[in-house]
């Protein structure tokens, strides 16, 4: 069904559903106020609902119009998704790509390496956003994201994956605890702590391996809160409820509340993946890609992790 209504309409009703003020969205727009106002009433007539609420001192959308504005921010970002891909495909050096990561990543991986892209490709822009592992899979296989920093997990059909560098675990005291007095932590140490553990999640299931290896010991945990984010876990720590296994990279964050411990009886296990498209075809993601690869070794060296054997 054709119902009239253009890209142009869509961008003119998203800019004034966000500013809710005809003035500042026309001045936003570069046009002229009254043509706003009349590509905004075509709209409703077309569609037969109103869009807006209009009176003298303000105005706002209807629920009809938040509708709209939901489906429209979605169109619009699939549109210029699409454009990004096709100038690509065709080797242009402008577009945008979505880069999306795990704490770890965010705060110490993926800075480095988009320095080192945007050499390269100072005109595409790179959006950043911090996802869960779960949620980076559900999005790039709806391709909402181009390359996702992720732990590792089954690897899904939908994606080509690469280990970039792995890393230990360490404990995590509350400034002053008992164990600070030790050089290091055993898991007969932190069996007799309140522990603050990991909720089952998609990615690395921190909270079965770490029951699979104090089960192993003979050892059982007295696990008093759960949290999804590895912030959570630390801000747990950090007031005192308990102590906590962490990945090593956790060290790398200064606060005043909190102390950390080697546990050499754990595995150097915790990987970082990552995740592209599988059939990618792209040369800004597949240069991001191998930007990827080369910077993140030096990466895991100045983070004293193990970085990922260098390919054949």
């Amino acid at each position: 069904m054709n119902i009239g209504i253009d890209l142009r309409q869509l961008r003119y009703f998203v800019c004034l559903a966000e500013e809710l003020h005809f003035g500042r969205a026309a001045e936003r727009l570069g046009i002229a106020q009254a043509p706003l106002s009349l590509q905004i009433r075509a709209m409703e007539d077309r569609l037969g609902v109103m869009l807006f609420h209009r009176t003298t001192r303000r105005t706002r959308l209807t629920a009809a119009g938040d509708t709209l504005l939901r489906h429209a921010r979605s169109l619009l970002d699939g549109m210029d998704r699409a454009v990004v891909q096709t100038r690509a495909m065709a080797g242009e050096t402008t577009g945008r790509i979505t880069v999306a990561g795990v704490n770890l990543a965010m705060t110490h991986v993926i800075p480095p390496i988009v320095a080192e892209f945007r050499r390269k490709w100072p005109a595409v822009i790179v959006d950043l956003a911090h996802i869960g592992t779960s949620g980076q899979l559900r999005q790039l296989e709806r391709g909402e994201i181009n390359v996702a920093f992720i732990r590792p997990t089954e690897r899904p059909a939908h994606a080509q994956v690469e280990t970039l560098m792995r890393e230990g675990f360490v404990a995590a005291l509350p400034k002053g605890h008992r164990l600070t007095a030790q050089a290091e932590v055993s898991l007969q140490d932190l069996a007799q702590e309140p522990l603050i553990g990991y909720a089952p999640i998609i990615g690395a299931s921190y909270a079965t391996f770490l029951m699979n290896e104090f089960r192993r010991a003979g050892l059982h945990l007295r696990i008093v809160q759960e949290s999804t984010h590895t912030t959570g876990v630390a801000a747990h720590v950090a007031s005192g409820l308990g102590v906590a296994v962490m990945p090593e990279w956790i060290t790398n964050l200064r606060s005043p509340y909190l102390e950390f411990r080697p546990v050499p009886e754990l595995p150097r296990m915790i990987e970082l993946v990552a995740a592209w498209p599988a059939g990618e075809s792209s040369p800004v993601v597949l240069d991001f890609i191998e930007t990827t690869r080369r910077v993140s070794r030096q990466i895991a060296a100045g983070l004293g992790m193990d970085p990922a054997p260098a390919p054949l």
